[in-house]
């Protein structure tokens, strides 16, 4: 119902730009996170967890239709950032995610393991930008791998969307940071908008934050 609420006061505000895919979750606020900016000559390093399953009974299940459209929100979100290599694990739900990355990318597809893989695997992520797509209990723990301390806990097996990612500058890391799919690629549409359309956006976003907050 909130949800109905905040892409009818969207619309509203900003009839000729249609800025949500069908299904999607809309954030009324994505500046929660102190970012560095990444420079060209820094290496990103992106961890993400495979897109919904059909079926997580299954010993090895495909993607479900649902995760089937978050992976394009993915592929959008990759589309204008550097990817030399992404690594997978070798069941079929991470395989088809990093697969639809890397094919986007027209990059190379490695598999690992994450249990007994070590971060000498990434040794070339000094000349390489990389994505590595795992599960719930193996991604924070690669991610605390490279950062050699316990940062992260393990995802909610609900959690589709989150990206950690990690930026080296000449061998070290400096910044480590969650980023959320959705908030994303608000951001990426919120680009294209011209300054009216965007200050709409904004107004209606507060206004419909504001409804919330006092509903």
């Amino acid at each position: 119902m909130k949800y109905s609420l905040i892409l009818l006061l969207i619309f509203t505000y900003s009839c000729k730009v249609q800025l949500l895919e069908p299904e999607r979750t809309y954030y009324t606020n994505y500046n929660n996170v102190v970012e560095k900016k990444v420079k060209k000559n820094h290496v990103v390093l992106y961890f993400i967890k495979h897109v919904e399953p059909n079926d997580n009974k299954q010993t090895n299940p495909k993607l479900s239709l649902k995760g089937v459209k978050r992976l394009k929100l993915y592929t959008k979100y990759f589309a204008d950032k550097k990817v030399d290599t992404v690594y997978t694990t070798n069941l079929n739900r991470t395989i088809e995610t990093a697969t639809a990355i890397a094919d986007c990318k027209k990059a190379t597809l490695v598999f690992y393991d994450p249990f007994t893989t070590d971060v000498e695997l990434f040794d070339n992520y000094k000349n390489n930008a990389a994505v590595i797509v795992g599960h719930s209990n193996t991604t924070p723990e690669f991610v605390n791998k490279f950062l050699k301390r316990h940062k992260y806990s393990q995802m909610l097996e609900e959690d589709y969307s989150s990206i950690y990612r990690v930026v080296i500058d000449n061998g070290k890391i400096i910044s480590d940071v969650i980023l959320n799919l959705e908030n994303e690629i608000q951001k990426i549409d919120d680009s294209k908008l011209s300054p009216n359309e965007l200050k709409k956006v904004l107004k209606a976003r507060e206004k419909a934050k504001r409804q919330l907050v006092n509903n």
